[in-house]
């Protein structure tokens, strides 16, 4: 099933029809909404990591930035909504929103090829700041008095990289040596983290998959955890994930040595089957650990060839489709179909390389009741071209601002100062 026919036929349209239907919305919302689009600017901002991040089990580094591709939306009322263009900066070049009204862009007629074009994270933040309301309220949410929990996805395979005094890749703020030990690397990356307000990582395992052989591997993978484990103390929370460079035998490995470093959840550790999950699920049990199994990451939709099986059978605790790729509708999606399983199912969005996309799940977070966490990917941004309200990170948990959309301004005097991706005008 593509990307439009799943829109159409999932959630989507009634999710949005909801939106016109709240009894504490203005009294003809359709009517406030009749407003048009009078141009459409695509651009990308930098963001600086706060370092140099390592690679993962497929490729070798990440790097020490990123890019959000944003899609700006101007109506003739004179607001402007932002949202995150499709996952992974690939942005649709498209005039397709222009001169049409935000109404119509959220029907049930145009909504599929909205979500194709441009994405849908524009208008929910055009909605909302047209009717006054956030965008959580207006999807029938409301405030997490005690923050959203959210976790640092960042702390990758750091050793694997050149960090000599003259390579390009050291951190010349770092307060280990000239040559570090692969030691003061994670130390580093554990109390970057908690300077940002965190008390949970996500840490890349999988070394024998590209790396290293798979013995050696897997051997400083434990050896890193441990280190993590030893370094952060007992209250830090850890989970892991290989993008799909362990086996299953590889996990159970893991699991029945390194159990005790005390894991919160294992992701994509290898590529998902309900069987060799049953497999994995009762060896945990067996084990009585409480680590949670989590996948998702690469489904295009809720509703790919086998994934509505997956979830119904219960053996991934903790979903994670794209929150570019799914887009708000496509996790709402997601998180209806775990609901209706009954198994109890969590739901955490995947997100890397996106600033953007970490706001949108923080307001996903006070909408859907099963919400496990918030992965996010430190950043700072270079050219102050979006001005954000809220969001601060306080002991594990972020606060959404109170204020209509997403609470993220344009300054659109910087906006000659990054890159254009496309424009189109009435």
């Amino acid at each position: 099933m593509n990307r439009r026919k799943f829109i159409k036929s999932s959630a989507a349209a009634a999710v949005t029809s909801q939106l016109f239907a709240r009894k504490s919305a203005p009294s003809d919302p359709f009517t406030d909404l009749n407003v048009r689009i009078e141009r459409i600017h695509c651009f990308r901002t930098m963001y600086d990591r706060p370092r140099i991040v390592g690679g993962n089990s497929g490729y070798k580094l990440a790097g020490g930035q990123r890019g959000d591709w944003m899609i700006a939306l101007f109506g003739n009322n004179g607001v402007v909504g932002l949202g995150s263009a499709p996952r992974y900066g690939r942005p649709r070049s498209s005039d397709f929103p222009v001169g049409k009204t935000v109404a119509e862009l959220m029907s049930d007629e145009l909504l599929a090829t909205t979500a194709e074009e441009i994405g849908t994270t524009a208008l929910w933040d055009f909605a909302g700041k047209t009717l006054g309301r956030p965008v959580y309220e207006l999807l029938g949410g409301q405030l997490r008095p005690d923050g959203v929990p959210v976790y640092d996805g960042s702390i990758y395979m750091e050793e694997l990289v050149n960090r000599d005094a003259n390579s390009a890749y050291r951190n010349p703020n770092a307060t280990y040596g000239r040559r570090p030990h692969w030691t003061d690397l994670f130390q580093e990356a554990v109390d970057i983290s908690r300077a940002l307000g965190h008390n949970f990582a996500k840490v890349k395992i999988g070394r024998g998959h590209l790396h290293l052989d798979r013995t050696a591997g897997n051997l400083q993978d434990a050896a890193v955890l441990r280190e993590i484990r030893r370094h952060a103390g007992s209250e830090f929370k850890i989970g892991v994930d290989a993008n799909n460079g362990y086996s299953l035998e590889d996990t159970l490995w893991l699991l029945r040595e390194h159990g005790d470093v005390g894991l919160e959840f294992i992701e994509e550790m290898f590529p998902e089957a309900k069987t060799p999950y049953q497999q994995l699920q009762e060896t945990i049990r067996e084990l009585g650990l409480r680590t949670l199994v989590a996948d998702g990451e690469n489904w295009t939709t809720a509703y790919d060839e086998g994934v509505p099986e997956l979830i119904k059978a219960g053996v991934i605790d903790v979903l994670q489709g794209d929150m570019r790729m799914f887009q708000i509708e496509g996790i709402l999606a997601e998180a209806d179909l775990a609901a209706a399983a009954g198994h109890g199912a969590l739901i955490a969005p995947h997100n890397w390389g996106c600033e953007y996309a970490f706001y949108v799940m923080i307001h996903m977070g006070n909408v859907i009741p099963h919400y496990y966490g918030a992965e996010h990917d430190p950043g700072t941004i270079r050219v102050p071209v979006m001005r954000k309200q809220g969001y601060e990170i306080i002991d594990g948990r972020c606060f959404a601002p109170d204020i209509p959309g997403f609470g993220i301004e344009l300054d659109e005097s910087l906006l000659d100062q990054v890159e254009t991706v496309y424009s189109y005008s009435v």
